[in-house]
């Protein structure tokens, strides 16, 4: 499993990864949203053998693996398996690449007070269309 990740260890690679995989059928993720004061949780849902590119975080962001496991690639980090509970810190910018092992409930949390969730997208993730590089 992180063998194939392995080879994920540039920005470069995940984008061209992403690239690729926007011509195959897409997954839908179910999504629940939880709010608390100055916070915001996204959890994401995904099936055994789910493979996923994630969105690029403007700002170092919690992520949480609740029930499953994941092997996960992310650039300059050598992949890892892991297994829930789980708890790690992704880098600002960060592209994570996630193939669900078995089925997996998985959150990131935010610090805002917004509740509308276009709105935190926007104000936590990198439009990759209008930035360079990323």
């Amino acid at each position: 499993m992180s063998g194939d990740l392995a080879q994920l260890t540039s920005l470069e690679s995940v984008l061209a990864l992403q690239d690729r995989m926007l011509s195959l059928p897409q997954i839908e993720c179910p999504l629940q949203h939880y709010y608390a004061w100055g916070q915001y949780g996204r959890e994401m849902r995904m099936q055994a053998g789910d493979l996923i590119v994630g969105k690029a975080h403007r700002y170092s962001t919690l992520n949480i693996l609740l029930e499953g496991q994941i092997g996960i690639g992310m650039p300059g980090q050598e992949p890892a398996l892991m297994q829930a509970p789980c708890v790690f810190v992704s880098e600002p910018e960060c592209k994570k690449v996630m193939i669900a092992v078995t089925d997996v409930r998985f959150m990131t949390v935010h610090p805002t007070k917004l509740t509308d969730p276009a709105e935190i997208e926007a104000k936590f993730i990198i439009n990759e269309h209008l930035t360079p590089g990323v």
